[in-house]
């Protein structure tokens, strides 16, 4: 899409409003102000109208909070696995410093990583060698080989899953709000191309349409950000 939602919406806004002006001269073949302000209701939303309509703009904007949402959700129990990690490799390293035949599993094994893929990469690995070792260790009371067993399993699996589901939501509301956008900018490039034959310049409707309406553009530098992968 080559402008902006805001541009878009901003401009049809003006051109429903030029279009109402001049209604009792010409309407256009294509949709009526009215159409024309449905198609932008579907994105901007109308809370006043019976019922109220929901833009797909609030729409994907609620599907990025929920993703939002579960990403804590996951990141938040990656921090308590990754502390719990390094809690239990740097104090079995400790433990059975003396004890060759368990060190022999220990000594590849760390805990620096700092991505997803790496916290659980390494989380994996020390509960398959605390498994080997002694699975009745446990570093501190809340952190047991069990209790370990359940959070990398909810970190793995469940959260990670729930993450990824919710991305992809975020992702289908956003496509449709983008689609809804082209169509919108199709719809006021094409009214201000025939408005603008119908009323030449130097009209009144002619230089109302000409000087109220925008059709130019300059985006921003910053592209719209998007979330981390799942990894």
């Amino acid at each position: 899409m080559g402008q902006s939602m805001d541009f878009i919406t901003g401009r049809a806004v003006k051109s429903i409003s030029a279009a109402k002006t001049i209604a009792a001269t010409w309407v256009w073949e294509e949709k009526s102000p009215a159409e024309m302000q449905a198609q932008l209701d579907g994105i901007v939303g109308n809370a006043s109208s019976t019922p109220p309509v929901a833009g797909q703009q609030e729409i994907a904007a609620a599907a990025e909070q929920t993703m939002k949402g579960a990403r804590g959700a996951w990141d938040d129990q990656l921090d308590v696995l990754h502390r719990w990690t390094m809690q239990g490799v740097g104090m079995a390293k400790t433990k059975y410093r003396d004890q060759p035949g368990k060190m022999v599993h220990l000594s590849g094994l760390s805990a620096r990583g700092s991505t997803r893929p790496e916290i659980l990469d390494e989380a994996l690995a020390w509960e398959s060698a605390w498994g080997r070792i002694d699975p009745a260790f446990a570093p501190l009371p809340a952190n047991t080989w069990p209790a370990f067993q359940a959070l990398r399993t909810l970190c793995s699996e469940t959260l990670k899953t729930a993450y990824s589901d919710r991305q992809a939501d975020w992702r289908d509301e956003a496509e449709k709000l983008a689609a809804l956008g082209r169509a919108m900018e199709d719809i006021n490039e094409a009214w201000y191309a025939d408005a603008t034959r119908v009323f030449p310049a130097g009209t009144p409707e002619g230089d109302m349409i000409r000087g109220t309406i925008p059709t130019t553009y300059n985006p921003p530098a910053a592209d719209k950000p998007t979330p981390p992968p799942v990894g």
